[in-house]
């Protein structure tokens, strides 16, 4: 009797997780994976790691279609310059990819979800020169 209530719980938890798993991932028609978690609007910012004397501020709207807008930004010796960008993004394992329409190019990030409201980057491959070569920013969900 214990085994097969034991197997009955086991099942339960099996089937609990992969649902929990499934719901999290999402496949689009061009059969790239999109994390649900990263979807909606983030904003983040980092100061010195691409340019010294160079604060970047920005706001990111990651759609749950593989979308993205980007906007920037950009603050040096008091005068701030603003730019948007558009793209794709997408997950593989946990990669996140993040395709620019204006420079043609991906960059890429490992990322780790660290709550419902705060994902941790750390670059793999980007298309910007940095001073650092271990950038990493956190992204915060905006309410």
């Amino acid at each position: 009797m214990k085994k097969i209530l034991y197997s009955g719980l086991l099942v339960v938890l099996m089937t609990m997780f992969v649902i929990s798993c499934s719901t999290q991932m999402t496949t689009l028609e061009n059969g790239k994976k999109i994390d649900n978690r990263l979807v909606g609007v983030w904003s983040g910012s980092e100061k010195d790691q691409q340019i010294d004397g160079v604060e970047k501020k920005w706001d990111m709207t990651r759609n749950a279609d593989g979308t993205f807008v980007l906007d920037f930004v950009f603050t040096q010796n008091g005068r701030t310059q603003e730019t948007q960008e558009t793209g794709n993004w997408w997950i593989e394992g946990n990669k996140f990819y993040e395709y620019h329409e204006e420079s043609g190019k991906t960059d890429v990030y490992t990322y780790s979800v660290l709550n419902e409201n705060q994902i941790k980057f750390k670059s793999q491959s980007i298309s910007v020169g940095m001073n650092n070569d271990f950038y990493e920013f956190t992204d915060t969900r905006k309410k």
